[in-house]
């Protein structure tokens, strides 16, 4: 139903090929689509440069898609983030993050990191990079995936791919090939690997065992003598040793009587049995023993007399006895026996004890794990052979598809690397088997709180107690870490499903299913969705009563049949004419696109939010002398470039400067010659914030994205390219603009000239033939002075016009969206700072300090104590709670009431801040005596934790929105309005209209994106594509900048399908978020074409002092005489005798747009508008998105008050608004409004 109605509706669904594949086709989704890919490249026909798009969180679509050996291959992920989630209201789709990663990207790192295998020599084989990834593939399976758990200590946040990294450099020339054959394992080679894989086994093992005697004697290589043990009452030493002891024995003999002698070092040389017994030693002659480092760096032991206590004479009976003692400790050292044994001997002892406590060990591992021993070695064997078998699966299902549908790990451990080996001669010969039913899977996998999800009938069989597989479904159960980190890397310690036990059991209940729920287990099969324009029927309704029919539905959907492998082989590899590297497609990044070199090191790389402790792959960048002097970077102005290395986009140089100068063309319309050059020199401020962005530019790329590109010397200043511009006469261009949001200055080192793949999107065109632009019967807007923004049809063509047949609404539309707009401004204002915090009797410091984020120290932690309503630094307010005009922050009263609860909660806090309001740290003993400081920190946390200031919506400072209530007030003056323009449409004939004054949908991004938007505009939503309906109107209840364009929140007048409802701010189903993009400012008419006629009538602006360069003097609006209005055009007939103020459009208006005031009188003009769309029969054909009849609430009092006022503000125009520049039509002087004739509001 979704597909066959987005197919039937929108335009970017018409071109593709829709494939569905259910639930009742088994298999998982993302190896369905690997299975397509598969088959299609096998094919003789198939682009070797098609583009992959991968939708999903699962770390193993890297691994599919590597393994595709497509380099033009993305993955799509939404951001995931952890820690506490806030319970604020959930963001519309369009307001959330996400990330696309490219695979040429990670295949371009992967190759610098075996790069060295590529050089003379390295191998014995010719060197395949493609044969690297399959290999890489295999080593990933062993730091887990979903089908196989990791083999013991090997985990990715401890370094384990890079081990892995090491060892295969290490082993491949050993192996005379690679190991991963297409799918298919060579054990042979798979051994040498796990040999020496097997090695961080032992490291780990020694990690545990470090402080062990007999280890350290193994590393010695000697019998462990360094435990000081009796033999028939005798201390047993070797020579060494008594070499040392003699050392220590002669240092504790001189030591002064009224003094103490340096300390005794001993060299770094001795061996580790030696130095445990000095260690010994020192702790019976009653010495201080520690470990120090030398000035070459290496550490040795250091000995020293402990202080000697004051001089007492009551002390001198307890000396004596500490000289006796120390005399006897001499004495039985002096007496030690001598035992020394052969390095041979010594180093057979202990690897023979080496060996005995390393099977211990992992004997220790088996036992805790799988509850039996290394002696049991049938176990071990089964366990080894299943492993391997598992490697050998999961490589056959990402390579060619499922081989066995039974076969499963049986494990929930792996076994010990040294121990995989065991399993090489495992059995490989998978059988195919029979997949699941839907209900058999879902059996198998769900626990039995989840039954509902099953048919009833089975649901005994998972909680009763009698239920033969009762015990699949336990409530308790054990979580084993592991080695991990997090709670949910655990293994999770159920039962695995006995296949035949299943399918036994729920083969007694199957005669119990209904005939529906029978057939929802059946099997399926892949269904495919094509556009066909000749298509009209009536597709029938998923859910009835709910869903309505699609009419004039054009879906058709047939079989769905994989690509043909008759006498064909899986192709695996890249496909001859693929394009890498500087050759990638547009959009598909390449370190290759500047020289440059790659090299492992610790770089203290910083991506999430802490510097990097492991080694990095660093990029530099070459031939930095060349790139990035300044007369290079001069030969760049005027000139489109490509900027964002690696991740290219075309910009246009329009300034480059170096510390000293800017450099920018005299003639911006002619090349880049010395003589077309003009410096500008630097002040102070200017070379200082230069040297600050040099350095910020450098910093990022070195610490963010691990690439040096040394000091920069020149800059470059770009305008980006935002998209292509229509002309009037048809031609599509490009145009290049400042975007806010996104950077324009650019280290000259790090720019790409030029391109080997354009952009297909933004190519410029030649205006096409009118016929072919416009078609007969094809949609568009109308743009003219009257029914601005009005849906039209393409009746004909006539000497190079259009005629159109546009449809229009009688019955005019008021302005309720900023009457309702405004009346919400005055009803919730915000205050200065400066007035809350004399309303509050605090110091203005101490309310910035409280509103944003406020630092104590306590316990060693900084705790953040602030209200967190203001993010001066990133640019951010809180909604309904704080905002930033000119005058600075301003403050709600919902924000002053949670300051003034602060306050009253915490008055010590608050009193001993107001003492210091210019300080800069705080200590929780500044604000409370010490015993109870702490705790009084907590207190306080808890109670901001309480009122949930965290979970407050943060939102750019630019970013407006309007409170539910507000939005339902919009609502119903909608509904109102439609009530009475229902039967009000008619179609209207228009010839000879030019083709800059129609818009097609599919320009609407080109031509729309400089369009400014207030809260209250009405609009009208002009694409054929995305989930709201083409020709919907709506109003305006929110705006949001992100860096690519800016997001509108719009609450519609009729409800829709894919509809939200804004967070809870509106009706269900009324609400949606776009981008300006995709509709047209209705209030604001920015895109208005205009007759030549109309155009000379207009008398252009005259440039005065205040109006050249933005103007000056004091603030708001300034005013002067200005030129009578021009003659009213087809306003109505009661407008005649009004006295309204009408529309200027010659204002000399500073500080806002003359068009955009807010006026109190009635309002001017009605601009036509509907809210249907008689072409798709939007409301006609879904009765069940009809509005309910509103007829008999009356309408906001707003609309229909009486207003004689004369209007304040800056009026919106329109025909004769408030105080303010046109919109529309040009009503003489009166109080604003469409008046009658005694100059009351109609």
């Amino acid at each position: 139903y979704f597909i066959a109605k987005k197919v039937s509706e929108d335009i970017d669904w018409q071109g593709p090929e829709i494939v569905l594949s259910g639930h009742e086709v088994p298999g998982e989704g993302e190896h369905k689509i690997m299975e397509y890919i598969r088959k299609a490249k096998s094919q003789p026909d198939y682009d070797p440069n098609v583009r992959h798009c991968l939708y999903g969180l699962d770390a193993d679509l890297i691994m599919l898609g590597l393994l595709s050996h497509d380099p033009h291959f993305c993955l799509l992920r939404e951001e995931v983030t952890f820690g506490r989630q806030s319970k604020a209201k959930s963001k519309e789709l369009e307001h959330q993050n996400f990330y696309l990663m490219h695979l040429c990207i990670v295949r371009e790192y992967l190759e610098l990191e075996f790069q060295e295998l590529k050089e003379p020599g390295a191998l014995g084989f010719a060197f395949d990079m493609e044969r690297v990834i399959d290999d890489f593939i295999l080593m990933a399976f062993f730091v887990g995936n979903d089908f196989l758990p990791n083999l013991p200590h090997l985990h990715i946040n401890e370094g384990a791919l890079a081990l892995m990294f090491g060892v295969y450099k290490k082993i491949l020339p050993l192996a005379k090939g690679y190991i991963n054959e297409g799918g298919v394992i060579n054990l042979d080679r798979l051994s040498i690997l796990l040999d020496e894989l097997s090695h961080v086994e032992f490291r780990h093992f020694e990690a545990e065992n470090a402080d062990a005697s007999w280890f350290k004697g193994k590393q010695t290589g000697r019998e462990d003598v360094m435990v000081r043990t009796k033999n028939k009452g005798k201390v047993v030493m070797t020579s060494s040793q008594k070499e040392v002891y003699a050392r220590v024995r002669q240092y504790v003999n001189s030591r002064p009587a009224d003094s103490e002698p340096a300390p005794l070092d001993l060299p770094a040389s001795l061996p580790a049995r030696d130095r445990k017994f000095v260690e010994d030693l020192a702790d019976s002659l009653h010495l201080q023993w520690k470990s120090v480092v030398d000035d070459q760096g290496e550490r040795h032991l250091q000995l020293s007399f402990f202080p000697r206590p004051p001089s007492d004479d009551s002390d001198d009976e307890e000396d004596e006895e500490a000289q006796t003692a120390l005399l006897r400790v001499v004495k039985r050292y002096d007496n030690a026996e001598i035992v020394d044994v052969s390095a041979e001997e010594a180093q057979e002892q202990m690897t023979k004890k080496y060996d005995e406590k390393f099977a211990q060990w992992k004997d220790t591992y088996y036992k805790s794990k799988f509850e039996w021993g290394t002696e049991n070695e049938e176990e071990l064997r089964k366990l080894t052979e299943n492993y391997v078998q598992g490697l050998q699966w999961v490589l056959y299902y990402y390579y060619q598809g499922v081989v066995s549908w039974p076969w499963y790990y049986g494990y929930h451990y792996s076994p010990m690397i040294s121990d995989v080996k065991k399993g090489l001669k495992a059995n490989m010969d998978f059988k195919l088997g029979q997949p699941f039913r839907p209900y058999q899977q879902l059996m198998g996998v769900l626990p039995d709180r989840s039954k509902t999800i099953v048919p009833d009938v089975y649901h005994p069989l998972m909680t009763s107690p009698d239920s033969p597989i009762i015990d699949f479904y336990p409530r308790d159960f054990d979580l084993d870490m592991n080695g991990k980190k997090m709670e949910w890397e655990a293994v999770v310690k159920i039962p695995f499903i006995d296949e035949q036990r299943l399918l036994s059991a729920m083969a007694t209940r199957d005669h119990l299913l209904t005939d529906a729920q029978r057939a929802r287990n059946e099997f399926g099969v892949s269904l495919k969705f094509t556009y066909a324009a000749e298509m009209n029927y009536t597709y029938p309704s998923s859910l009835p009563g709910v869903f309505p029919d699609i009419p004039n539905c054009k879906c058709v959907e047939n079989i769905f049949e994989l690509p043909t492998m008759e006498g064909l082989d899986v192709y695996i590899g890249l496909v001859e004419g693929v394009k890498l590297g500087e050759d990638a497609l547009a959009g598909f990044p390449s370190l290759r696109t500047l020289p440059t070199t790659g090299t492992l090191g610790f770089h203290g790389v910083n991506v999430f939010q802490q510097e990097s402790r492991n080694e990095s792959m660093v990029v530099t960048l070459m031939n930095v002398e060349e790139t990035s002097s300044i007369e290079h970077a001069k030969l760049k102005l005027g000139k489109a470039i490509h900027v964002g290395y690696p991740f290219l986009h075309e910009a246009k140089v329009v300034k480059v400067s170096d510390e000293l100068f800017d450099y920018v063309l005299t003639n911006p319309n002619a090349e880049a010659t010395p003589n077309n050059i003009e410096a500008i020199p630097h002040g102070a401020p200017e070379i200082s914030n230069w040297k600050k962005k040099a350095s910020r530019i450098e910093n990022v790329y070195s610490k963010r994205l691990g690439v040096i590109i040394s000091d920069v010397e020149a800059m470059v200043h770009v305008e980006m390219l935002v998209g292509l511009r229509k002309t009037d006469e048809g031609a599509t261009v490009k145009e290049y603009a400042a975007v806010e949001g996104l950077e324009a200055d650019y280290a000259a080192q790090a720019i790409v000239d030029e391109v080997v793949s354009e952009d297909q999107r933004f190519l410029e065109k030649a205006a096409l033939p009118l016929e072919e632009e416009f078609p007969l019967n094809s949609r568009a807007f109308f743009l003219g002075d009257f029914n601005y923004g009005r849906p039209a049809l393409v009746d004909g063509h006539e000497n190079g016009k259009v005629n159109i047949r546009v449809n229009t609404v009688k019955v005019r539309e008021p302005d309720f969206g900023h009457q309702i707009a405004h009346q919400a401004e005055r009803q919730f204002p915000y205050k200065p700072a400066f007035a809350v915090a004399k309303e509050l009797n605090l110091h203005p410091l101490v309310l910035s300090k409280l509103t944003a984020s406020f630092r104590v120290n306590s316990s060693g932690l900084q705790l953040n104590l602030g209200l967190n309503l203001k993010f001066e630094a990133r640019k951010m307010k809180v909604l309904g709670y704080s905002r930033k005009s000119e005058r600075g922050w301003e403050y709600s009263q919902k924000a002053i009431d949670l300051i003034a609860t602060y306050m009253t909660k915490f008055p010590e806090f608050v009193a001993r801040i107001q003492a210091n309001p210019s300080g800069d740290v705080f200590n929780d003993t500044d604000f409370y005596p010490a015993d109870i400081a702490k705790e009084k920190m907590k207190e306080i946390g808890a109670w901001l934790k309480s009122v949930e200031t965290k979970s407050l919506e943060r939102v750019p400072l630019d970013a407006e929105q309007m409170n539910s209530d507000t939005v339902m007030a919009l609502e119903r003056a909608a509904e109102h309005y439609l009530s009475l323009s229902a039967n009000q449409i008619e179609d209207k004939i228009m010839n000879g209209v030019p083709r800059h004054a129609l818009l097609k949908p599919s320009d609407a991004e080109q031509r729309l994106g400089g369009q400014r938007f207030a809260l209250g505009d009405r609009i009208v939503y002009v694409q054929d594509s995305g989930r709201v309906p083409i020709a919907s109107r709506g109003t305006v209840v929110g705006i949001t900048k992100t860096p690519r364009t800016t997001m509108l929140d719009v609450v519609f007048d009729y409800s829709f399908m894919s509809g939200t409802s804004l967070g809870d701010r509106c009706s269900p189903f009324r609400g949606s978020t776009v981008p300006v993009t995709s509709v047209l400012n209705l209030s604001d008419r920015q895109c208005i074409a205009e007759s030549k006629a109309a155009a000379q009538k207009r008398q252009p602006p005259k440039q005065t002092p205040l109006t050249v360069n933005g103007g000056y003097g004091p603030p708001q609006e300034q005013w002067r005489p200005a030129n009578a209005p021009p003659p009213l055009r087809g306003s109505f007939s009661g407008a005649m005798g009004g006295r309204g103020r009408g529309g200027h459009d010659n204002l000399p208006i500073r500080g806002g747009n003359p068009n955009r005031g807010r006026g109190r009188g009635g309002r001017g003009g009605y601009t036509i508008v509907d809210n249907s769309d008689p072409m798709e029969n939007v409301v006609r054909n879904n009765l069940a998105f009809r509005p309910q009849n509103m007829s008999a609430v009356p309408p906001p009092a707003i609309l229909n008050n009486d207003y004689r006022g004369r209007g304040r503000g800056r009026g919106r125009g329109g025909e004769g608004r408030g105080r303010g520049g046109p919109r529309g039509g040009h009503a003489p002087r009166g109080r604003g409004g469409a008046v009658n004739g005694t100059g009351h509001s109609s």
